[in-house]
């Protein structure tokens, strides 16, 4: 370890991904150990928001690899210059204005981003040596998912530091960039989606009678339980689900009805959408 990574931008998205590197078990093999940083250095807009990682921090236990992290703010000058990796998590609409102004201290350093609708082609205005994340709010907890692309001049030892530190929000992916649009739907908004059939079944629930904590609980465990299930078998889910269903029973009578309202056309149709408004996000005005 001994190199320093700057985030610019740590808001929802940048706290998850620095919580999970700061937090990642402790490396005993020197050649890993050096794909970590010694020192993160976390810019943000505002007192607030810098204060915001300060506390994030303060209440997670000290880093197993000894990561140190300074949260500041109006700082993004200095703390490019001294980066040696800078890791781009601003929202996408600032992307230009914050790169700008720190485009000289950048050179040949790697460029992590995680802005959605920016591409490589883009970012490589700022430094050739890109490499584009899409990740979820779920890698705070480490069971996220992330779909990597590389620029080509990004070498061996970074493709090494980008799949060691990403790796730590849970399912580390590398597609080509071309999927990147359809990856920042089903990954980076997938989990909203989610959410979404899990509140369904909650407050089904809790319309049939059963208390809101026990909708919860309920809820939870069928969501949980049928993910291990597809994991674990290595069955497509519309074997398993087939094999729920029983003729003449409830299960393929409630699903008639979910077929009937559109709810998997609608799904379909929203990660879509979500691709769609992806692709515009990095087009300039």
């Amino acid at each position: 370890m001994g190199y320093t990574l700057t985030f610019l931008g740590c808001g929802v998205m940048g706290q998850a991904v620095l919580s999970a590197i700061y937090n990642a078990p402790k490396v005993t093999d020197a050649a890993i150990a050096k794909l970590y940083p010694s020192k993160i250095i976390a810019c943000n807009h505002n007192d607030e928001t810098a204060m915001g990682v300060t506390k994030l921090i303060e209440s997670l236990p000290p880093s197993p690899n000894g990561i140190i992290v300074e949260s500041t703010f109006g700082e993004n000058d200095r703390a490019v210059k001294e980066a040696d990796i800078v890791f781009l998590g601003t929202k996408p609409f600032i992307v230009e204005e914050t790169m700008r102004k720190v485009k000289e201290h950048m050179g040949e350093k790697l460029l992590i981003s995680i802005c959605a609708g920016w591409t490589i082609e883009q970012l490589t205005a700022y430094s050739r040596n890109v490499s584009r994340v899409m990740t979820n709010t779920p890698a705070k907890y480490g069971y996220g998912c992330a779909i990597v692309a590389h620029s080509p001049t990004v070498n061996e030892n970074q493709r090494a530091i980008v799949s060691q530190l990403i790796s730590q929000v849970g399912k580390y992916i590398e597609l080509p960039e071309k999927n990147m649009d359809a990856a920042t739907a089903l990954v980076g908004s997938g989990p909203a989606f989610v959410l979404l059939m899990l509140e369904s079944l909650m407050e089904s629930g809790i319309q049939m009678g059963i208390p809101l904590k026990e909708s919860k609980e309920c809820a939870l465990k069928v969501m949980e339980g049928t993910v291990k299930m597809v994991e674990m078998s290595g069955e497509h889910p519309g074997v398993l689900k087939h094999q729920v269903c029983t003729p003449g029973g409830t299960t393929i009578a409630g699903l008639c009805v979910m077929e009937d309202k559109g709810v998997k056309s609608g799904i379909i149709r929203g990660v879509e959408e979500a691709a769609n408004v992806a692709a515009k996000l990095g087009k300039k005005k």
